[in-house]
């Protein structure tokens, strides 16, 4: 009797959560037709959230026995804490996540590749439940291949120590001309194609599709934020920039391409296999972003404003306001070009317990529902909500409903599945 209670629970808890996954849409892929994005023949706009840790996490030291490298304070993130971005997202009104551990995990042993050649099956876990809850809740997913920095995620530096070349400040940036290998070292770049097959060719246990034919995760960036020596040269090679876009595709032929580059690079623009360029926003400002979607609408490609500060720090220029205004208003024209923006970054409970809030020092840590955020946090999020609902054409008043945090494991375990018709493996009620 308990079991079927909890099931007719999950399931009215479902309909309150307004799950958008109607029976088929999970399969199909988001494709683009010049500077727009579809979804089943319907112009489809991609705003949502930055959330980083899903595949791997730094924040959180789990409970003694539980994986932890504690050099680079990593973790995995539990099951609850996963799916609670995934209810909150759907309560705020989000359709994509841009994760970058969904991509970049090299470099320490709980990655994917904690040494060159080496795969750690163990660390697809976080990731497939990741995929799994995000098509369960019609959330779509992109996530870059490397980074820019050394971070504890790994990036560019641990492809480069893995052949010899340990560039040190990695964190910081770097004026070392060695760093540029990464892009011209044959030896590096196929290494690195290498990490992209192995991520991309995995199959999830959960869907029974691989990364490649899942439909969930929407597109790959070839990085975060890349450049080359000096910090925001730029200065990432077109030859390379083709190269690895082209592999995506064609390990992944309904995968969109996303540069990640560090800015629009102008070279950059005519790379046939790149589908979307994108730039970062700290801070706001509402000038630079209409340059970059004008020189992106020049020819015909889609805009991404990837990530934005949205605390006070970030609206020094342009207010969310302003900012918010201007992508609005883009999307009443016949040619939006940009379509999505996310924020940095969501972090929501320390699930199973849902009373603690996960904190982040980096000053822009979104907490959806947290009563110690000050009141013009509050505000600020409720904007975002309300802008988030906008880019789906809904109109949502200054009220923000709560999001469920599903903290027991019969929460995660009973009723998955039964929203969405998710092929693959089930659990039976």
């Amino acid at each position: 009797m308990l079991p079927l209670m909890v099931a007719t629970l999950l399931l009215s808890s479902a309909s309150a959560l307004s799950i958008r996954c109607p029976h088929g849409v999970a399969d199909l892929s988001i494709t683009r037709n010049g500077s727009s994005l579809y979804l089943d023949g319907k112009r489809w706009t991609a705003s949502g959230a930055n959330v980083y840790w899903l595949g791997l996490d730094e924040n959180v030291i789990p409970p003694v026995g539980e994986p932890f490298y504690a050099p680079y304070k990593a973790s995995y993130p539990t099951k609850g804490r996963i799916t609670e971005v995934m209810t909150t997202l759907n309560v705020m009104g989000a359709r994509t996540i841009r994760s970058q551990t969904m991509g970049v995990s090299v470099g320490n042993p709980l990655s994917v590749m904690p040494e060159l050649g080496r795969v750690n099956e163990e660390a697809f876990e976080s990731m497939d439940w990741t995929v799994y809850q995000a098509r369960k809740y019609g959330i779509r997913i992109f996530a870059p291949f490397t980074d820019n920095y050394d971070y504890y995620h790994g990036g560019k530096f641990v492809f480069l120590r893995w052949r010899g070349i340990d560039i040190k400040n990695g964190l910081t940036g770097t004026r070392d001309p060695k760093v540029q290998e990464f892009y011209t070292n044959r030896t590096i770049i196929d290494d690195f194609k290498n990490y992209i097959k192995i991520m991309m060719t995995h199959r999830n246990p959960y869907t029974n599709l691989t990364y490649a034919e899942d439909p969930t995760i929407f597109a790959y960036e070839t990085g975060n934020e890349l450049g080359g020596p000096k910090f925001g040269d730029k200065d990432v090679p077109v030859a390379w920039t083709r190269e690895i876009t082209e592999y995506i595709k064609k390990l992944g032929p309904t995968k969109l391409a996303v540069d990640g580059t560090y800015g629009i690079n102008s070279a950059h623009l005519n790379i046939s296999s790149v589908d979307i360029f994108s730039d970062h926003f700290y801070p706001m400002d509402v000038n630079k972003l209409s340059k970059g979607v004008e020189a992106v609408g020049a020819v015909d490609k889609v805009y991404f404003a990837a990530e934005y500060g949205w605390t006070p720090q970030s609206q020094t220029i342009s207010s969310i306001d302003q900012f918010f205004a201007w992508i609005e208003e883009q999307q009443k024209t016949s040619k939006p070009i940009i379509a999505g923006d996310h924020f940095w970054s969501l972090f929501m409970h320390n699930v199973p317990d849902c009373s603690a809030f996960v904190d982040h020092d980096d000053g822009f840590t979104l907490q959806y529902g947290n009563p110690k955020n000050p009141t013009n946090y509050t505000a600020q999020i409720s904007k975002i909500q309300q802008h988030l609902f906008k880019m789906q054409g809904k109109t949502v008043g200054a009220a923000m409903p709560p999001a469920p945090c599903l903290g027991k494991s019969e929460d995660l375990v009973l009723g998955l599945g039964l929203e969405c018709g998710i092929r693959g493996k089930r659990e039976v009620v």
